[in-house]
């Protein structure tokens, strides 16, 4: 029975020279999941190679190694001149160049068994569930195929193969879907049990809001999810003198999921799942018996929708995920509701939606974008919120969106914005 070479089955940053060794010995040949490259590739090769093998298998570049032009049998190990900070480099034209973006791992510099000082660099590729990945500039959706050569290399996808790998990524977009939609049955079943009297009868909940953070391609699990209550309890926020999510409130397991109950107020939940989706949702309107007024408080909502996005930057760093997200907001029961704040003490209000009674979009972010800068992601949803809701005024310059950020730091009693992170 044969046995793995190695560089199969080590992760990349484990290789050795020895390992290397074994592919000459071995005689190795080129592969559908193996490629040879004599010189270091510039970026559109390299992107060309790295996506063929993500739409594909999966598989390894091998840089510094010589094969022969007729069968891609590896000649010998002549190496490269070492390259200055070649590892961030790959990763930033995978992430750059490609929608969505590619995942690979590079070795550090491999020393050749000549010892001339000259190394080898690995790639390694995993497959891809989230296919196809099309290269920027209208390059097209690379794979791995001997169907022309006679040789595996990587060729443009006709239309019955791109139709295949846009199959496997409409399958991870229907789970996203289906995590959002399972959040919003749990909650409706909180939300129920909470508002319904002693007769049996369900009494009105009123405006919402819903807000979720999710890795666009929700592929594979990012932890067990026995590990998902002890993440929640270890990363809590300061939030109006107490923390978010609420450590009094009770923690639900539930499958594939951790959820507070309670987590911002007794009309609240916060529930986080083993493939990275975040889902925060808070009743957003209450009565002020004294002033006999009702309606959504508007700084209310900016402090929560700030919150639930500084929160979820700590989450997901703690999922340990870096990537593209969806962020979806949605706001419910809102017809006709006034928007109520405090101008010069005294209690204003501000116009409600005349005609929808939901409003429901999304935005794309990435997590690095979220880390560097909330307040920006915020900014970005306050546009959409106010226009739908009938109040374009509160957006109209980009000072009024500062002015915005500031009021919902002051309810969250934060103090002020601080300078995004470089």
């Amino acid at each position: 029975m044969s046995v793995a070479m190695p560089i199969y089955t080590k992760p990349v940053s484990q290789l050795a020279t020895s390992d290397l060794e074994e592919l000459l010995q071995e005689q190795t040949v080129e592969n559908i999941r193996l490629e040879f490259k004599r010189d270091v590739p510039p970026k559109d090769e390299t992107l060309k190679k790295v996506s063929s093998f993500a739409n594909t298998f999966g598989g390894l570049v091998v840089i510094g190694a010589s094969a022969r032009s007729t069968d891609g049998r590896i000649e010998g190990l002549p190496g490269v001149d070492a390259q200055d900070g070649y590892k961030q480099k790959v990763v930033d034209w995978c992430f750059g160049g490609a929608s969505p973006p590619l995942t690979v791992e590079v070795s550090d510099p491999i020393p050749t068994p000549d010892g001339s000082g000259k190394v080898c660099y690995v790639i390694s590729v995993p497959e891809s569930d989230v296919t196809p990945h099309f290269l920027n500039g209208r390059k097209g959706v690379w794979i791995r195929t001997d169907e022309f050569s006679g040789r595996f290399d990587a060729q443009l996808a006709n239309e019955s193969e791109l139709r295949s790998l846009l199959d496997r990524r409409k399958l991870i977009l229907e789970r996203r879907t289906s995590l959002l939609e399972r959040a919003r049955r749990r909650f409706d079943i909180y939300a129920a049990r909470r508002h319904t009297d002693f007769s049996g009868h369900r009494t009105q909940f009123g405006p919402r809001l819903e807000l979720c953070v999710v890795p666009r391609f929700p592929a594979r699990p990012l932890c067990e999810q026995g590990r998902l209550q002890a993440l929640v309890m270890k990363n809590h926020l300061a939030w109006r003198g107490i923390l978010f999510p609420d450590p009094g409130s009770s923690i639900v397991s539930q499958h594939e999921s951790a959820i507070v109950l309670g987590a911002a107020g007794p009309d609240s939940m916060f529930e986080v799942n083993v493939w990275g989706m975040l889902f925060y949702c808070a009743k957003i309107a209450d009565a002020d018996n004294s002033r006999k007024t009702w309606g959504i408080h508007l700084y209310g909502l900016l402090g929560h929708v700030i919150l639930f996005l500084r929160h979820s930057d700590r989450m997901l760093r703690a999922l340990g995920y870096a990537g593209p997200l969806c962020v979806e907001v949605s706001l419910s029961s809102i017809r006709g509701v006034p928007w109520l704040y405090e101008r010069s003490g005294f209690l204003s209000s501000g116009p409600g939606s005349e005609l929808d009674d939901e409003v429901e979009f999304s935005i794309l972010a990435t997590s690095e974008a979220l880390g560097k800068d909330s307040s920006a992601v915020a900014k970005d949803l306050f546009r959409y919120i106010f226009f739908s809701v009938n109040w374009p005024a509160l957006i109209a310059t980009a000072n009024d969106l500062d002015n915005l950020v500031g009021m919902g730091y002051l309810y969250n009693q934060w103090g002020q914005p601080t300078t995004p992170r470089g």
